[in-house]
């Protein structure tokens, strides 16, 4: 390995390590990288001069006896993103800051968005949210829609409130028109079931090398697959891995003729074989459900939804309602590191 890729490539685990395990020391650093104590001591230092790390205020009190250290963490407030989660209805919208820990939290209504006035709704919510925290530096969006390989968006599955819209639901461009109105943030446009993937990756600490996260809405129904392959994202050929097709509409109609209210565990049953067709395809060592669906289940329904994997080989775990918002937290985690990266890259140039 180059030594300037070496450097980079350090920097950028450590920081990541940091942003998993919140505090830690630069021994204990040390342990989980791998590296040199003083390769360690470098690294740090180069993030100081950065800003990126300070001293955590956890440190000597509950350091080990005999083994004294300070404890490091991230400047939560060095730099901040945005993470929006398109909705039907609604945008739901987090600030983040770098050591992954929220610092605001908006559910912005969004009635009668046709997908041509999208991208300009987009534009103006980013621009109210950077006045207000001038330390954003960039935006991950979480879309229910295929993202391609040019940053449209497309999907078989959309409405709005009760107006009819074409079956085939596309915005043109969306990716490029937003990074032109904001030249100067890191921009990053991803499907929500794979920003979802991301989080939970996050949140497990990267306990799986592979997972499933199928987020399952109701209001317009559609179901979504996220898939890690090696600790990776899979994003497949044209970025719609893991979009769950029928073939036919008999699912879809009986979700639209009781949309008023949609028994969980009903249409789970519907659903069972077509989640398990995938688990069984990709062999996990995780999956999980969430969406919109489970945001107000009950414990009884979390149990008999269980139940219907129950022989299934593969360990499986219902995400609720803290959890509805996660493709946006994914979504932010995804641009924070595209930030990161393209900082420390800067950083290891200067330096070599």
């Amino acid at each position: 390995m180059a030594k300037i890729n070496e450097r980079y490539r350090n920097m950028l685990s450590l920081f990541r390590t940091l942003r998993l395990e919140g505090t830690l020391t630069q021994a204990d650093l040390k342990e989980r990288l791998h590296l040199q104590a003083s390769t360690v001591s470098y690294l740090v230092n180069d993030l100081r001069q950065q800003n990126l790390i300070i001293n955590s205020e956890k440190s000597v009190q509950t350091a080990r006896v005999g083994k004294p250290g300070q404890y490091l963490e991230l400047d939560n407030e060095v730099a901040a993103f945005l993470g929006l989660y398109l909705e039907e209805t609604f945008i739901d919208a987090h600030v983040i800051g770098l050591a992954d820990q929220e610092i605001h939290y908006q559910r912005i209504p969004l009635e009668d968005c046709l997908p041509e006035n999208l991208t300009k709704k987009v534009i103006e919510i980013v621009q109210k949210f950077t006045l207000v925290y001038e330390n954003i530096k960039g935006v991950g969006l979480a879309v229910k829609s295929v993202v391609d390989s040019d940053g449209n968006l497309s999907s078989f599955k959309r409405t709005v409130m009760e107006m009819e819209v074409p079956k085939i639901w596309k915005v043109q461009g969306f990716s490029s028109k937003i990074r032109e109105a904001f030249p100067s943030l890191s921009v990053i446009v991803e499907n929500d079931a794979n920003c979802a993937a991301v989080y939970c990756q996050s949140s497990e600490k990267h306990a799986y090398s592979s997972s499933m996260v199928f987020v399952v809405n109701v209001k317009p129904f559609g179901i979504g697959c996220g898939i890690t392959i090696n600790g990776e994202l899979f994003r497949g050929f044209t970025g719609s891995s893991g979009e769950t097709f029928f073939s036919d509409r008999s699912i879809q109609d009986l979700v639209e003729e009781n949309n008023t209210h949609q028994d969980p565990v009903r249409l789970m049953e519907m659903l069972r074989d077509s989640i398990l067709k995938g688990v069984y395809f990709i062999d996990p060592e995780q999956v999980f459900l969430t969406g919109g669906l489970f945001a107000d289940i009950s414990l009884s329904a979390i149990e008999e939804i269980t139940a219907l994997f129950a022989t299934s080989p593969y360990p499986m775990t219902i995400l609720t309602q803290e959890h509805v918002s996660l493709p946006a937290k994914g979504a932010v985690l995804l641009v924070a590191d595209a930030y990161i990266e393209s900082l420390l890259s800067a950083v290891d140039r200067r330096q070599s």
